[in-house]
């Protein structure tokens, strides 16, 4: 058995009351050290000798006693867990002094990662990040409640639950009546659970990632979904009777030469009079930074945007709608136009890749620039080059062209 030691120590910290301090305890596990909290005491500066309060204080007995009392019930609890063979760890030890119980389930400790995560200010997470990581939390306790297992504690989600989470997660049924979601998915939501026991570790609150040394597989994302150049034509130029379908497609053509996802064109739309802006070109651009990753996106104001802009009289006048409305009918333009079936707002973004890509001939890096990211690290989501671009470059080849003049 891993024996790991334990020590308890007091300090001191200024006090706002001039020459006087406040005393706190911490423990040492393992060379792990954690603050256990304050002990309510509070001294002056200079009868604190480092481990024992000096006579000079009137109270120094009463004082003394307490820390002694503070430093037994930590060192009782530090030998129940070593006589119960118990993994030791500073924040198990913290847990059962504050009376919150010597192991963290792992629903809790997803809770305490979202706390820290809201508060931590060197990560600078977004809302929308933050969503993120609570829907993964709720997911993963709905497997939990399914499995029947909602005390497991964090240091029991090994390989083994892993691979039951995986399993669980591809066999979910889904609200259009499919089965399971997309491996990419469940790599994603998988890698946030590591990531959370990683974090438990650091803070001490696991002695041991059950999860390391474990490796995900790198996303295979399946092929995005869009509209070709000559179905986006088409919507440009069908007339739907009903005013809510006009509506709805006018406002995916805008998706479609703009680049944005739904909720980054609702904040544009509140932000137009500062997010409209002239470019280096003397031309009207589209500059705004995304929600999610508060990455600047900046687009050219084309045409077909333009135009359905001036024809509702301005930007906020758009018919914006709740977004799950908003789907719902773009399947009924979609239907009525011959468009694929599975279209959402989504699929507004991806098409704007595909046009940038293999009808523009645009560059990774430019197409970059339009759609704010980074990184070209899944890009492959939104779009990306086949054969049309393959066919406009090999047109531009100089190499081809002195090859076919030589004939």
């Amino acid at each position: 058995m891993n024996i790991r030691s334990m020590e308890v120590s007091f300090w001191r910290r200024k006090s706002k009351t001039a020459g006087f301090a406040q005393l706190y305890c911490c423990i040492t596990v393992d060379g792990k050290q954690l603050n256990i909290g304050s002990t309510g005491l509070t001294v002056e500066w200079d009868h604190w000798d480092g481990k024992r309060i000096s006579s000079q204080d009137p109270q120094a007995h009463f004082k003394n006693e307490r820390i002694s009392i503070m430093h037994d019930q930590l060192q009782a609890i530090y030998n129940t867990q070593f006589r119960e063979r118990k993994t030791i760890t500073a924040g198990g030890i913290k847990r059962a002094y504050l009376g919150q119980g010597g192991s963290v389930s792992l629903a809790a400790l997803f809770e305490l990662y979202l706390r820290d995560a809201k508060t931590d200010p060197e990560r600078k997470l977004t809302t929308s990040t933050l969503t993120v990581y609570n829907n993964v939390r709720k997911k993963l306790i709905d497997f939990l409640i399914h499995e029947k297992a909602l005390d497991l504690t964090a240091d029991e989600f090994d390989l083994s639950w892993a691979k039951r989470y995986r399993r669980w997660m591809a066999g979910l049924a889904q609200p259009d009546g499919s089965s399971g979601h997309a491996e990419s998915y469940i790599i994603k939501q998988t890698q946030t659970i590591k990531n959370v026991l990683i974090w438990a570790k650091l803070h001490h609150h696991i002695a041991s990632n059950p999860l390391e040394g474990m490796k995900l597989k790198a996303a295979e994302f399946a092929e995005p979904l869009f509209i070709t150049e000559a179905q986006f034509q088409a919507l440009r130029k069908h007339r739907f009777e009903r005013a809510v379908l006009q509506e709805t497609a006018d406002v995916f053509i805008i998706l479609c030469r703009s680049g944005f996802h739904y909720g980054d064109l609702v904040d544009l739309v509140a932000k137009h009079k500062t997010s409209i802006r002239q470019g280096l070109d003397d031309k009207p651009w589209l500059i705004k930074k995304r929600i999610k990753t508060e990455v600047a996106i900046r687009v050219p104001l084309f045409d077909e945007v333009k135009a359905i802009v001036e024809r509702y009289g301005g930007w906020e006048k758009l018919p914006l709608r709740p977004l799950p409305s908003f789907n719902e009918f773009l399947k009924v333009v979609a239907a009525q136009v011959d468009l694929p079936a599975k279209l959402t707002s989504k699929a507004g973004r991806k098409t704007f890749t595909d046009w940038c890509f293999n009808v523009l001939g645009l560059s990774t890096d430019a197409i970059l620039v339009l759609l704010g990211r980074k990184s070209s690290k899944g890009l492959e989501v939104y779009g990306r080059p086949d054969e049309r671009r393959v066919i406009a470059e090999l047109k531009e080849s100089k190499v081809l062209k002195k090859g076919k003049a030589r004939k």
